[in-house]
């Protein structure tokens, strides 16, 4: 029986042995390979289409028309302030005018820089207006004035700007009307060698009258650009109405004004689109150089 035991115990081991032999290893858990995936290339984004403005989208039939007038551009009012905002009139284009008030705080200010810009300098003759209670000016040339008073309130006017050439009328509804006036007004205009532009603030004007009586040059507003306002609806209007002066030889004249910023930029947005379409801004020289020589 010992011996016995003897025999199983060394059996024992030898089978336990080749157990753990035959028994594979546990595998050891390879590291998980990282993999690289290349990202795709960083894209521009597309850029939005541009979004036309009023402006650009209207639909005007006279567009890019080589029988389109010359345009000039006259500005109102320059006299009531200084600073930034006429700094960035004066900036605009040489040919576009400045009409200046006399007798204002900056009316010296405004037409002196004008000049230096190369801008061209008109005087902006107060005068009366129609059933208004609104004063054009501290001086200004009534309906029935006797003219010794007209040359006296003309001869200082152009004293406070001697680099005028032409004048037109700030309000003047009624003193325009007045054929016997405006026969004095245009008659000693023509004798300092300025011309009157009428800004048409009647449709009773009596001013081409004048002019032909005194056989002296005038021209005539044709349209006031910030009236109602410079909405782009109301600009891209103002554009359309171009079209009714194909064909015509004189240029069209455009009147606006420099009240506040918004006029500047709403101008700046007019003259970008009708540059754009084909038209051609000239100074007053360079329209009426054969009728002023």
């Amino acid at each position: 029986m010992a011996s016995s035991r003897k025999l199983i115990f060394p059996l024992l081991i030898m089978l336990t042995l080749f157990a753990c032999k035959g028994k594979p290893e546990a595998e050891t858990p390879s590291p998980q390979l990282q993999t690289y995936q290349e990202s795709p290339e960083t894209l521009e984004p597309e850029p939005e289409p541009t979004k036309l403005t009023a402006l650009q989208s209207y639909e005007y039939n006279w567009s890019q028309s080589d029988d389109m007038p010359d345009v000039v551009i006259i500005i109102d009012d320059f006299g009531n302030s200084a600073g930034q905002l006429l700094e960035d009139f004066a900036d605009l284009p040489s040919e576009y005018v400045f009409a200046v008030l006399p007798d204002l705080a900056h009316t010296q200010a405004a037409a002196n820089l004008a000049t230096r810009k190369g801008h061209e300098v008109i005087i902006h003759i107060p005068m009366e207006a129609e059933n208004s209670k609104v004063s054009p000016g501290k001086k200004y040339i009534s309906k029935d004035m006797a003219e010794d008073d007209i040359k006296a309130i003309l001869d200082d006017f152009a004293r406070q700007m001697p680099m005028a050439i032409a004048a037109n009328n700030h309000m003047g509804s009624a003193t325009t009307a007045s054929l016997k006036t405006m026969n004095k007004v245009l008659s000693h205009l023509s004798k300092k060698d300025l011309f009157f532009i009428d800004s048409a603030t009647t449709s009773k004007s009596a001013v081409y009258t004048a002019a032909l009586q005194q056989g002296v040059f005038t021209a005539r507003r044709d349209i006031f650009l910030d009236v109602p306002d410079v909405s782009e609806q109301s600009l891209a209007k103002k554009i359309q109405d171009l079209g009714k002066y194909k064909g015509r030889k004189e240029p069209v004249i455009i009147i606006t004004h420099c009240h506040n910023r918004e006029k500047l930029e709403g101008l700046q947005k007019f003259i970008t689109q009708i540059e754009a379409m084909g038209i051609r801004i000239v100074s007053l020289r360079d329209a009426f150089s054969k009728a002023i020589s």
